[in-house]
């Protein structure tokens, strides 16, 4: 996994402009008549081309101001956070607003939205959305930051994403799916202050190049370059000891888990520390040693030193579910910068530390945040199903009410008040609006309702008619009751006709 390196911003938005004009020239032109007089006054007809769906000159500018507010955060977290957190393959977003970036631009917010919702067409930008203050989290296209494969924007296709600019964005940094592997990621532990090869900084000479003259010297005397040492040998015992060198640093550098760990516990210990790290305490710097500790007190007050016995999927689901409580914090803390951070282990009162299970106020109270949103959510879902299911009920007793004015108004039977003195078309319209309100799906049942009437003639399903209906189109006799004497009827006391 390839390492931080720096972004040109000239050689980015070189490349975006590569690609914005290569994506106007593949436009297609329509062409449109004018007609114009000579001045003579003789008329005329003039055909004239015109590209359509072109990118505006104003999407320049916006995608110029975010490029170097992402550049700014990149090189900031490139400067602060240690080596091996961001990788090019995950680098670091920006977290901003349409609001800001208004500001910068010189426009409105709603400029700025739709330019942002075009460039995620096309590919350049993806964002994802963080918190309740309509924050939100930017990364730019791999392609664009650092060329390659799609900086080649020779085919453009018309209207469409430009090729070699995929939508394969890597993964952002306030949300993880844990994902089972074969091999643990104990070798991601961080790696702070040197690079792999032991040296500080960083140098474009490439992996063979000596540290340092004295080292040279040495190996010069060694390997006798006086009596016929060549070249390669001495730059390949420079690549041996720097490697050697750099091994013995870092196993003295990576900071010592706890010991009889099944791999697979280590590694859920390590990611968790790791993502912690990266998303709470973003900016901080750690010792070996501050690690060790702030892992112990990660295993036992957020994993309860690994009890009870789990299965390989309720370990997953396990430390999916505290890496989901990582994003609620690291949320929270974006959205309050000034909110005090706990250490992650206890530095002078014991259980005080932000991942101690004493400290309710900690880590561990986010379970009563995780609770309460969900009951809340419940409690939304089964409001929502409650109005859902009133409304229908309501809106079916409209259609009943709707057919049964039809059907009044074709019989010839006095109407409710209001749609009294009303024709079959004014009576359409007023059933018209009443449903348009509740929805275009209603208004299409009632649409379909009363094409079926006026297909029957409005006359209504024997089941469905009143009884005054039915008396009236002789379906049905009235029951005549005769009251009798007993002695006339086995003592029922009256029989019916």
């Amino acid at each position: 996994m390839s390492r931080l390196i720096r972004i040109e911003t000239s050689d980015a938005y070189s490349r975006f402009l590569n690609a914005f004009r290569q994506y106007n020239a593949n436009c297609p032109v329509e062409t449109h008549e004018r007609k114009r007089t000579t001045k003579d006054g003789d008329a005329f007809t003039q055909t004239v081309p015109r590209k359509v769906g072109i990118l505006k000159e104003s999407l320049k500018v916006t995608f110029y101001n975010v490029l170097t507010e992402y550049i700014y955060a990149y090189n900031t977290s490139m400067k602060n956070m240690p080596e091996g957190m961001y990788t090019q393959a995950d680098p670091p977003g920006v977290l901003t607003n349409c609001v800001h970036l208004a500001w910068l631009c010189d426009c409105s917010d709603r400029t700025v939205r739709n330019h942002l919702d075009r460039l995620r067409e096309l590919g350049f930008i993806r964002t994802k959305f963080r918190g309740r203050k309509h924050d939100f989290q930017l990364w730019i296209s791999s392609e664009i930051l650092f060329g390659g494969e799609g900086e080649n924007f020779e085919k453009m296709p018309q209207n469409g994403l430009p090729e070699g600019v995929s939508k394969n964005f890597p993964p952002n940094n306030t949300h993880r799916e844990y994902i089972e592997k074969e091999k643990g990621n104990a070798d991601l532990l961080i790696k702070h202050g040197e690079n792999i090869y032991g040296e500080r900084g960083r140098t474009d000479q490439g992996d063979t190049a000596p540290s340092n003259a004295s080292e040279n010297a040495e190996l010069e005397v060694q390997r006798g370059r006086g009596s016929g040492g060549g070249r390669g040998e001495i730059v390949a015992a420079n690549a041996e000891m720097r490697q050697s060198r750099a091994n013995e640093m870092l196993s003295k550098r990576n900071p010592r888990t706890p010991r009889n760990l099944h791999p697979r516990l280590r590694e859920m210990l390590v990611e968790f520390w790791l993502y912690a790290w990266k998303v709470v305490y973003t900016g901080r710097d750690f010792s070996h040693e501050q690690q060790e500790k702030a892992m112990l007190a990660i295993m036992a007050g957020v994993y309860n030193n690994f009890s009870p016995a789990r299965s390989e999927a309720e370990w997953v689901d396990f430390q999916t579910y505290q890496l989901g409580k990582l994003d609620k914090a690291a949320r929270y803390y974006d959205h309050h910068p000034d909110a005090y951070k706990p250490d992650p282990y206890a530095v002078q009162v014991a259980g005080k530390g932000y991942f101690d299970a004493e400290n309710v106020k900690g880590f561990i109270g986010i379970d009563a945040w995780v609770k309460k949103d969900a009951l809340k959510d419940l409690n939304n879902k089964a409001a929502y199903a409650e109005r859902k299911e009133a409304k229908i009920r309501r809106c079916e007793g409209l259609l009943r009410t709707a057919r049964r004015d039809f059907e009044k108004l074709h019989a010839g039977i006095k109407p409710r008040k209001e749609v009294a003195e009303k024709t079959e078309i004014g009576l359409f319209q007023y059933w018209k609006v009443i449903m348009e309100a509740q929805g275009d799906a209603w208004l299409r049942k009632f649409a379909s309702q009363y094409i079926e009437q006026k297909g029957k003639n409005f006359e209504p399903p024997k089941y469905l008619k009143s009884k005054r209906l039915r008396y009236k189109a002789g379906e049905m006799k009235q029951e005549v009751v005769v009251y009798v004497e007993d002695y006339m009827n086995d003592g029922e006391g009256y029989y019916t006709e």
